[in-house]
């Protein structure tokens, strides 16, 4: 096996990424590349709050199914 490091940048640009990373299939860990986007900052649990606080969201387990349990079936629903 053979390992080798990944190269990591903060910033790239589009024409860089596809000639140095994309068209050669090596891979490229982008960092705070999230930060530009607009979720980043208006994402919130308040904000989420108040579109979809009311909205049954479903709880799962993890538990391996058997022939008694209900396939895609939550648990439980609880208010988001």
């Amino acid at each position: 096996m053979h390992l080798s490091s990944i190269d990591m940048v903060s910033e790239i640009s589009p024409e860089a990424f596809r000639s140095k990373y994309y068209h050669v299939s090596k891979p490229l860990i982008i960092r705070d590349l999230a930060k530009a986007w607009p979720a980043y900052h208006k994402w919130n649990w308040d904000y989420f709050n108040k579109w979809v606080g009311q909205e049954k969201a479903g709880i799962y387990n993890n538990i391996k199914s058997n022939p008694q349990t209900p396939i895609n079936t939550a648990d439980d629903y609880v208010n988001f």
